[in-house]
């Protein structure tokens, strides 16, 4: 049996604020809006005399003759009337109830209706000010959004179909997003292309769950599979040589100031596992006896849940200790734009050809620990990882690993080789 919705109880009228009438008895124009006895005055941001409006037809009546904004206005205040009176249809239509709260949200995103820019924008500022996305989660509807103004201008819901997506993704595979000064043109990498359509049916579906948006489920439903990722990490060879420059640095005095606290701190991650938010709030405090520290990483502030890693002597020595001893922090770091840009700079000095990150440093840490101990689940623990197909990302193992892992299995039996 369908429950009924009980009789929507609806009203709204043309009225003014009579107790601050100007001098010329001018005042501020409202429409009143009463749901099941809730009433709430809407401002039309429009002021007219009290005596030039017939509120029973609730119209303005002209000023003088030849008025030339009564036309005008009149027109305003009937297209913010049936604005209203549309939002109580369409609920009665879907049989839903219409509380003031919810009419009061829908007058705010009415012109969201028609187009998936303005929804996106809406959203994305209501969601980020309420607290319900991260400061990085914001930004990529951002970028999303703006890759889709590129696509279509206009971006109607009604328009957003299958095909609308297919030839969304063709735009952004196909399309420069970008071209510097020097003329260099940048073109959507495969994981960017995959957020920007994961992001867009996240939007799409978020509106497909207000009662005054239509939004066509091929759209929300479009196939997009999360490509494979290859994780970027440095091997006991190219590690070594970032700490030979470190050491002839500190001697040949050719690496500058901010490379060498960048270097520092990279290889501290490589012993460490930590991410790079979490170098930059690195502190004394977080150190506990027997050679651990313990401490909430910045990506798990909200659960406030805590890990325990071990520091390993190796990577203790990499820690600022006259920057630890003035301030508390580990580390004396520029901003990660800076800190990305030195680690390109150090990876040419010191003969890698990889593309090196912050984040490539908790990923050799990764490949240290699987090629040394080989135990996936006591390395999901030491990251911090609640599943460990999150983990398994980081089992990474080299031609020389593979080679010298395989040749195990012949111990013992080399005297019966024949070659």
């Amino acid at each position: 049996m369908v429950n009924s919705i009980r009789m929507q109880s609806f009203s709204n009228t043309l009225t003014i604020n009579k107790q601050r009438l100007s001098k010329e008895g001018y005042g501020s124009l409202y429409l009143t809006v009463i749901i099941h006895r809730q009433k709430r005055n809407f401002p039309l941001k429009l002021k007219w005399p009290e005596e030039k409006i017939d509120f029973k037809a609730e119209k303005l009546l002209p000023r003088f003759r030849k008025d030339p904004d009564v036309k005008d206005y009149n027109l305003f205040i009937a297209m913010e009337k049936a604005r209203h009176t549309e939002i109580q249809k369409m609920y009665r239509i879907k049989n839903e109830e219409l509380t003031m709260e919810k009419f009061m949200r829908e007058v705010q995103i009415y012109n969201t209706k028609e187009c998936f820019l303005t929804f996106m924008d809406y959203e994305r500022n209501r969601r980020y000010i309420r607290k319900e996305i991260e400061k990085k989660t914001f930004e990529n509807a951002r970028s999303c959004r703006l890759a889709i103004e590129r696509y279509d201008s206009t971006a109607l819901f009604k328009n957003i179909n299958l095909k609308w997506m297919q030839g969304f993704k063709a735009f952004l595979e196909h399309n420069p997003y970008h071209t510097d000064k020097q003329g260099k043109v940048y073109y959507y990498k495969v994981a960017s292309i995959w957020r920007h359509i994961a992001t867009a049916k996240a939007y799409l579906k978020l509106a497909s769950l207000e009662p005054m948006i239509f939004v066509d489920d091929n759209a929300i439903n479009y196939p997009n599979p999360k490509p494979g990722t290859e994780t970027t990490y440095l091997n006991r060879r190219e590690l070594r040589n970032l700490i030979d420059l470190l050491n002839d640095g500190e001697t040949d005095d050719h690496l500058t100031d901010r490379q060498e606290r960048v270097l520092k701190a990279f290889i501290f991650t490589c012993f460490t596992s930590l991410r790079i938010s979490d170098v930059y709030q690195a502190n004394s405090d977080w150190e506990i006896e027997d050679g651990f520290i313990q401490f909430i990483p910045h990506k798990n502030r909200k659960h406030q849940k805590e890990i325990k890693i071990p520091l390993l002597p190796m990577a203790k020595q990499f820690i600022n200790n006259e920057f630890a001893h003035s301030t508390g922090f580990f580390f004396n770091l520029p901003n990660q734009v800076q800190y990305n840009e030195t680690l390109k700079e150090l990876a040419e000095k010191a003969g890698i050809k990889k593309v090196i990150t912050s984040h490539v440093g908790r990923h050799t840490f990764g490949y240290l620990y699987m090629i040394m101990e080989g135990n996936v689940y006591g390395l999901q623990q030491l990251m911090g990882h609640t599943k460990i197909e999150t983990t398994e990302r980081y089992a990474h193992i080299d031609d020389d690993y593979k080679q010298r892992s395989a040749m195990k299995i012949q111990a013992g039996f080399e005297d019966l080789l024949q070659f």
